[in-house]
């Protein structure tokens, strides 16, 4: 496999706008498809399998677990790859892999068949979703990342606000298996052009000047850092523990989000209300992006955290649709800034250079964490028949992602530097063998507290 060849590429071609935007336009797509089928799709999945094929809402929910734990060794491999060779072969087997594999599912009559095609289409969600995403647009953006981010994932949110009703009502007029026919046929048909002839890397540092000003010796000159290097740094495994418990309890409100609220409103209604939650996740996604030049991404994280608990458990004790909706809209609201606060965490606090890998090892984590929570959701409903014990679970996991994330906020890592002073935590990973450059210690030590002040030159 080789790297992504830049010359001939069309994105390249020389024009006012600048090549990064281009990026992030192929990256909503991609994010359309990723969230809309493989995010939000999969309470669509569990409610018609289950009324289509008679299997249980536990056995359906251990297939949608098999989707995120393929995930853990699939991020790990996407993120290797994408540092070596770029988002493009990586982002064509996802689009390959996702749409065969939807396709295909109309097609499975029997219950290990749709736990295979799963596993399929799990391992393609790296290659679509955030992991290669955001290694698509950290190397074209520096100060403007989060907005960046907040545009490509804003493809997220308008997935899960069309593509569930879009599902309900092609199962509903046409059958379930040519709905699954016709979304795998426009994710192989619209996403394989953008990773074959738009995504690419920068050729050089004068294509991202300005955007990505750094000091000569920056360490996205330098050899990435391996994965040893990431798992003995502390404030990775401080990013990684309140992340995963952020988006495993997440990833399990959403992917029952739908049958949970089928009983009180009906699949048409239930459905409106899972784009309810896509559809707050814009507004919230862009709050998050303007704050995180201002605010500590910490403290952000703790507040996405909160809100997010709060929203659950308007769904837990509220009834009727107002209160459901309500619900579903503050819960929603910090849907996308769960999403984006890893890539942005890691970004602030490691940088360019190795973040494939970072990202893919942080997803890996996450995944594994996704995957246990969606089961044991489906398993707890089963045993008490009824979906509180288990939503009050995510809301318990949110509040200790919330303390951990600002658990010793403040805390320097590594040793003292020769001066005296605590080592900032690029100085601290470069003392643990990787590869950080002493030169952008102290900016990033600046972005990762929120002070901004190197965003805003």
């Amino acid at each position: 496999m080789s790297a992504d060849p830049p010359a001939d590429n069309p994105a390249s071609a020389p024009s006012g706008i600048y090549p990064g935007w281009i990026m992030v336009a192929a990256c909503f797509v991609m994010a359309f498809f990723a969230w809309g089928l493989g995010f939000y799709g999969h309470g669509f999945f569990i409610a018609a399998l289950r009324a289509e094929r008679d299997w249980s809402t536990g056995l359906l929910s251990g297939a949608v677990a098999s989707f995120w734990l393929v995930g853990v060794p699939a991020a790990l491999l996407a993120g290797r790859l994408l540092d070596q060779h770029g988002p493009r072969w990586i982002v064509l087997y996802g689009a390959v892999a996702m749409g065969g594999g939807t396709i295909l599912v109309g097609q499975a009559r029997e219950i290990w068949q749709v736990f295979a095609l799963f596993m399929i289409m799990g391992s393609a969600y790296p290659a679509l979703a955030t992991a290669a995403i955001s290694a698509a647009l950290v190397p074209w953006f520096g100060r403007r990342l989060g907005l960046a981010l907040g545009l490509a994932l804003s493809g997220a949110s308008a997935g899960g606000v069309l593509m569930p009703p879009a599902l309900v009502w092609l199962s509903s007029a046409h059958g379930f298996d040519a709905a699954l026919a016709a979304v795998g046929i426009a994710i192989l048909l619209l996403v394989s052009p953008l990773a074959l002839f738009v995504l690419r890397r920068p050729r050089n540092g004068a294509e991202t000047a300005g955007e990505r000003d750094r000091p000569a010796g920056h360490a996205d000159s330098a050899a990435p850092p391996g994965m040893r290097d990431f798992i003995t740094s502390g404030a990775f495994w401080r990013i990684a523990a309140a992340s995963t418990l952020a988006l495993a309890a997440q990833v399990g409100f959403l992917m029952h989000q739908l049958p949970a609220l089928e009983a009180e409103l009906g699949i048409s209604t239930a459905a409106f209300a899972v784009s309810v939650v896509a559809g707050s996740a814009v507004l919230g996604r862009f709050v998050l992006g303007g704050l995180s030049a201002r605010i500590s991404l910490p403290r952000l994280a703790a507040a996405c955290y909160l809100i997010q608990a709060a929203g659950l458990i308007a769904i837990i004790f509220g009834q009727g649709p107002i209160l459901l909706y309500g619900g579903s809209a503050l819960a929603g609201a910090v849907v996308g800034c769960i999403v984006m606060l890893p890539p942005l965490l890691l970004s602030a606090k490691f940088g360019a250079n190795g973040y494939g890998t970072a990202y893919g090892l942080i997803s890996a984590i996450m995944f594994l964490g996704a995957s246990i929570t969606t089961a044991t959701v489906g398993i707890l409903r089963d045993i008490t028949g009824s979906y509180m014990p288990s939503f009050l679970l995510l809301v318990g996991m949110q509040l200790a992602a919330a303390m951990v994330i600002t658990w010793h906020r403040s805390r320097s890592y590594g040793r003292p530097t020769a001066d005296g002073r605590p080592a900032s935590s690029a100085e601290a990973f470069h003392q643990a063998g990787g590869n950080k450059s002493p030169a952008i210690d102290q900016d990033e030590k600046d972005q990762f507290k929120g002070q901004g002040d190197h965003n805003r030159r």
